[in-house]
C-alpha cells in the first residue's frame, strides 16, 4: 500500500516544475516567482526510490508470513486427510481407487494451499490497493474517476461467467488426472502380469488415451482464459483512453493541475496491476473451490466401524475367548456371506476352518478384529460384545497373517516390528525362528536391515509370508488368526513352523484357515463351512469317521500324496 505515496509525490514534483517553467518563461503568469533546485530534484527521486525500497521490504514479510502460514494450513490438512483415511474401514477401500485419493492428496491439496497463499495475498492486497487508490482518485477528481472507471463493472460480470465455466472445467480436469494416477498405480503394482501377458503396447495404448483426455480437457480450460485475460487487460486500456482525452481537456480547462493528471495516469496504470491479479485469482479459487469439494467428499465418509457410545473403556486387555451366536452376515450389497453360526472357541484352543472357495472362512475370522463388522450380540470375546470393547484393545491383542501378506517398502526389521514401538534383536530373531525365517535372513547382506521392495516383492512369496508371521508372533496376541497362512511354504517347512507354533499356541487362542488337512488335523477343534453354514464339527478323527465334506478332502490329498510319491 505504501506505493500508493509515489504518485502523490510525482503530483507535487511535477507541479512544482510546471510553477517554475511558468514563473521564468510564461509572461502572463502573475504568480511568485519559483525555481526547483537540483538538490530537490534529487530529495524527490531518492524519495520514490525509498519508497518502492521499503514497499519491497513489506512484500518480502507479507509473502514470507503468508506462505508460512499457508504452508502450516496445508500441513494441518494433510495430517487430518490422512488420519481420516486411517479411520475408515477397510471395506470402503474396496470400491475406491488409490490412484484417486492420491490425486485427492497431492494435487488437490496442493490447489487449496494455493488459495490459502498466493490467492488469499493477492485479493486482501488487489481490494485494498483499489479502494485506497479510488478514495485518493476521487479526491482529485471525481467525475474524472468516476468515467475512466465505468468499463470496470462490465469486469465483475465477465469475471462471475469465468468462474463458473472454470470450476466445471477444474473438477472434470482433476478427476482426469485421478484418472489417469489410477492407471499408473495399477500398472506399477501389476506390472508383472502386463509383462506375462505381452501387453505393454495395449496398456500404452490406453494411457495415452487417458494422457490425451487429460491434455483435451486442460486445452478447454486454457481456451476459456486465453480469451478472457486479454480483456482484463484491453479493458483497463479503455479507461486510460477515457482519462487521457478527458483529463487532457480538464488540464486545458484549468480543472486540474498538471500534476494532478499525472497523478491520475499513475493511478490508473496502477489499478491495470489488480485487474490482471484479478484473473490470477479467480482462476486459482476456483481451481480450490473444486480440489476443496473432492477432499471434503472424502471428509464426509463415515467410518463404519468404530468406538461407539457403549464402549466400555475400562477393558484394557483381552483373555481370548471367542464365541459367535445366531451369527449371520451379508455384503453391502446383499449377498449372504455366513448363516447362523453358532460356535464357541475357549480360550487356548486351536480351533481350524475348513471349506472350499467362497464357503466364509475369511469373512468369518475377518469380523473377530471388526475388519468387517457384524451385528451387535453375535460376536463375542471373553463373553463381552466384541462392540463394548475398544478397538485399540482388541485389535492390539489379535495377530493376523492373510494368504497375501503385505509387506512394506522397508527395512526387514521393521517390517517384522512393525506392531511394536520397540523390540530388541533377541526378540526379533525368536520370532524370526519361530516362523523358519531366521536362516535365511542371516543369508542376506544386510540380514535385518535388507531394504523390501514394494511389498516386498524382492523376496519370494514363502519368505513375505513367513516374515508376517513373525510379525504377527512379535506382538504376543492373545488370538493368533492363520488365514492360508501356509499356503506358500512346502508342507516340510510347515511342518516345521507349526512345531515351533506349538508352544506359543498352547496359551492362546489360534484359528487355522487351511486347505491342507496336514495343516489342521492337530487342532483341538475343526469345523467345515460349506456356502456360509457350519456342515461339520469335531476333531480330525472323528470328522474321518464321519465320512462327510472332509473326510472327501483328505481322502483326495492323500491320494495325490500317493500320486507324487511316485
Amino acid at each position: 500500500m505504501i506505493l500508493l505515496i509515489s504518485p502523490m509525490i510525482l503530483q507535487t514534483v511535477v507541479d512544482e516544475l510546471e510553477h517554475a517553467w511558468r514563473s521564468a518563461y510564461d509572461a502572463t503568469f502573475e504568480g511568485p516567482a519559483f525555481t526547483v533546485s537540483h538538490g530537490r530534484i534529487l530529495f524527490f527521486a531518492l524519495l520514490i526510490f525509498g519508497v518502492a525500497f521499503f514497499a519491497g521490504i513489506l512484500r518480502f514479510i507479507q509473502r514470507h508470513t503468508i506462505q508460512g502460514v499457508a504452508r502450516q494450513m496445508e500441513f494441518h490438512l494433510r495430517a487430518d486427510f490422512f488420519l481420516h483415511l486411517q479411520k475408515l474401514s477397510a471395506a470402503y477401500y474396496d470400491n475406491v481407487r488409490t490412484g484417486d485419493l492420491m490425486t485427492r492428496a497431492t494435487s488437490d491439496l496442493n490447489a487449496i494451499r494455493m488459495v490459502l497463499s498466493s490467492a488469499v495475498m493477492y485479493t486482501a492486497d488487489a481490494t485494498v490497493f483499489f479502494g485506497l487508490a479510488l478514495v485518493i482518485m476521487l479526491r482529485i477528481d471525481a467525475s474524472l474517476t468516476l468515467v475512466a472507471l465505468l468499463p470496470y463493472p462490465v469486469l465483475a460480470v465477465l469475471i462471475r461467467f469465468l468462474g463458473k465455466r472454470l470450476h466445471a472445467h477444474y473438477e472434470g480436469i482433476q478427476e482426469a488426472v485421478s484418472v489417469m494416477n489410477t492407471k499408473v498405480q495399477e500398472n506399477l503394482s501389476g506390472v508383472r502380469v502386463v509383462k506375462a501377458y505381452t501387453l505393454e503396447a495395449s496398456e500404452i495404448e490406453h494411457f495415452q488415451e487417458l494422457n490425451q483426455e487429460f491434455v483435451n480437457r486442460n486445452h478447454r480450460q486454457i481456451r476459456l482464459m486465453t480469451f478472457f485475460f486479454p480483456l482484463f487487460r484491453f479493458l483497463p486500456g479503455i479507461s486510460g483512453l477515457v482519462l487521457v482525452w478527458m483529463g487532457g481537456l480538464h488540464v486545458i480547462q484549468g480543472k486540474i493541475s498538471l500534476g494532478d493528471f499525472f497523478a491520475l495516469s499513475a493511478y490508473l496504470m496502477m489499478l491495470v496491476r489488480p485487474m490482471i491479479t484479478l484473473g490470477f485469482i479467480v482462476n486459482t479459487f476456483e481451481r480450490g473451490a473444486a480440489s476443496m469439494e473432492r477432499i471434503q467428499a472424502i471428509l464426509d465418509e463415515k467410518p463404519e466401524i468404530f468406538d461407539d457410545e457403549q464402549v466400555k473403556w475400562g477393558i484394557k486387555d483381552i483373555e481370548g475367548e471367542i464365541e459367535f451366536r445366531n451369527l449371520n452376515f451379508a455384503y453391502p450389497d446383499g449377498t449372504p456371506v455366513l448363516k447362523n453360526i453358532n460356535l464357541k472357541v475357549e480360550r487356548g484352543m486351536t480351533l481350524a476352518i475348513v471349506g472350499g472357495t467362497g464357503s466364509g472362512k475369511s469373512t468369518l475370522v475377518n469380523l473377530i478384529p471388526r475388519i468387517r463388522q457384524a451385528e451387535r450380540g453375535t460376536v463375542f470375546v471373553d463373553g463381552v460384545d466384541i462392540q463394548d470393547i475398544p478397538l485399540n484393545v482388541l485389535r492390539s491383542n489379535i495377530g493376523v497373517v492373510e494368504q497375501e501378506p503385505f509387506l512394506f517398502s522397508d527395512y526387514l526389521r521393521n517390517n517384522i516390528t512393525y506392531g511394536l514401538e520397540t523390540a530388541d534383536d533377541e526378540e526379533v530373531k525368536d520370532a524370526a525362528h519361530t516362523a523358519d525365517l531366521l536362516a535365511q535372513i542371516e543369508e542376506f547382506p544386510d540380514g535385518l536391515e535388507t531394504i523390501l521392495g514394494e511389498r516386498g516383492m524382492t523376496i519370494s512369496g514363502g519368505q513375505r509370508q513367513r516374515s508376517a508371521l513373525a510379525r504377527a508372533i512379535i506382538i504376543k496376541p492373545k488370538i493368533l488368526i492363520l488365514d492360508d497362512a501356509f499356503a506358500n511354504v512346502d508342507t516340510q517347512t510347515e511342518d516345521t513352523i507349526l512345531s515351533r507354533l506349538a508352544e506359543i499356541m498352547k496359551n492362546r487362542t489360534t484359528i487355522l484357515i487351511s486347505h491342507r488337512i496336514s495343516t489342521v488335523k492337530d487342532a483341538d477343534q475343526i469345523i467345515v463351512l460349506n456356502d456360509g453354514s457350519i456342515v461339520e464339527t469335531g476333531t480330525h478323527q472323528q470328522l474321518v469317521e464321519q465320512n462327510g465334506i472332509y473326510a472327501g478332502i483328505y481322502e483326495t490329498q492323500l491320494l495325490q500324496e500317493e500320486l507324487e510319491a511316485f
